[in-house]
This record gives structure tokens, C-alpha cells and sequence, in this order.
């Protein structure tokens, strides 16, 4: 009989080793890869969402390394039977968030060409037009109307409810965290699945 069996994985060892910081960091740095990629890429890594956009990044942090954490919990706490039914469950999860954040993308986010800047500029809009933009453009285009008006959150509101912007940028955020979770956990539950099912130290993980 083995007089020193091998411990379980703590949270601890997981963090301070090689997978686990890995973990932790696509956790931290997912949410923000918009802000190093070119400008055509960001509003698809993350929507543009107005005011809502600093409160959104940080919440979307949270809620990755909250993922991270639970994937800990799940696997050294019970560890599954059969991680390939995980997987695939999960990529069909992800797929179908996916293609929900791609219409929305297609459906609320409009790109205005600023020649002046040599530049363009995504911005979210809403559903429904108000009655200034009903009265003031008829049937023109979102597109004209964010080129004659600006792209500012006052023209903005000023051109689509309010209530159309907000559940717009929400269904926006919501999808485009899914999607995120998603990628993070199958990203999160290899590694972690990997590491448990490895010998280790009770000091550190390899």
C-alpha cells in the first residue's frame, strides 16, 4: 500500500503553475484583445457599446475568470466520465452563440467612413427611430443618417429610442459573452483536465 498517495489538485497549485496562469491570463486579457487589433477586428472581438462599454469590459472579466474557477471546481472536484460529451456540448454551445453575436453584429452595428480622419468608426444603434428621425430622414439609410447627424451618443439617442439602443447593445454584449465563455471554458476544461489527470508535488505543478 502506498503510504504517500497523490494529493488532490489544489487551487493554489493550479494558479501558480504553468496551465493555470494561462488560464487566468486569456481570462484577463480576452475581454480587452479589441484594444490591440486593428480597427476593422476590435468590433468583433467586442461591440461597441457607447457608455455602457467600461462597465461591460470589467463585468466580462469577471465573469471569464469566474469560468476559470468554476472549470477548477468542476474537474478536481468530480472529475468527468466522459470529457468528450464536455466538449462537444460545449462547441455546439458556442457555435450557436456565435452565430446569434454575428446578427446582431449585422443587425445593430453600423461602420461610418470619416474621410477627413482617414479612419471609420463603429457604432451601436437601436431598432426603432424616433420621431425627430422619422420626421427629419424618412426612409434614409442608417448609414445617412449617422453621416449627417455624427456618430456622438447624443445623436444617437437623439435618431433611435432609448429602449431601442439599450436592448440592442445588450443582446450585443450578451451574445458576444456567451460566445466568449464559451471558447474560455473548452480553453480552460483542457487544460485543467490535463493537469488533473497528471502526477504532481504538493508544492508545485509542472
Amino acid at each position: 500500500m502506498n503510504s504517500n498517495p497523490i494529493s488532490r489538485l489544489t487551487l493554489k497549485q493550479y494558479y501558480t503553475s504553468a496551465r493555470g496562469v494561462a488560464t487566468a491570463a486569456a481570462a484577463v486579457a480576452v475581454p480587452f484583445a479589441s484594444k490591440v487589433v486593428g480597427p476593422d477586428s476590435a468590433p468583433y472581438l467586442f461591440p461597441p457599446l457607447g457608455g455602457m462599454e467600461g462597465i461591460a469590459r470589467l463585468g466580462l472579466v469577471l465573469l471569464c475568470l469566474s469560468v476559470s474557477i468554476g472549470v477548477y471546481f468542476l474537474v478536481s472536484a468530480h472529475p468527468p466520465k466522459s470529457p468528450s460529451n464536455i466538449i462537444w456540448a460545449t462547441i455546439l454551445v458556442a457555435i450557436i452563440c456565435l452565430t446569434a453575436y454575428l446578427a446582431a453584429q449585422q443587425r445593430f452595428v453600423r461602420q461610418i467612413d470619416v474621410p477627413s480622419l482617414k479612419m471609420s468608426v463603429h457604432v451601436s444603434v437601436g431598432y426603432q427611430r424616433t420621431q425627430f428621425a422619422d420626421q427629419t430622414f424618412g426612409t434614409s439609410s442608417d448609414w445617412a443618417m449617422l453621416q449627417a447627424r455624427g456618430t456622438d451618443e447624443e445623436e444617437i439617442e437623439r435618431l433611435w429610442t432609448q429602449k431601442s439602443v439599450i436592448t440592442a447593445r445588450l443582446a450585443l454584449y450578451l451574445s458576444c459573452t456567451l460566445t466568449t465563455l464559451s471558447f474560455l471554458f473548452l480553453f480552460s476544461f483542457a487544460l485543467m483536465h490535463d493537469a488533473s489527470a497528471q502526477p504532481h508535488e504538493k508544492t508545485k505543478l509542472l
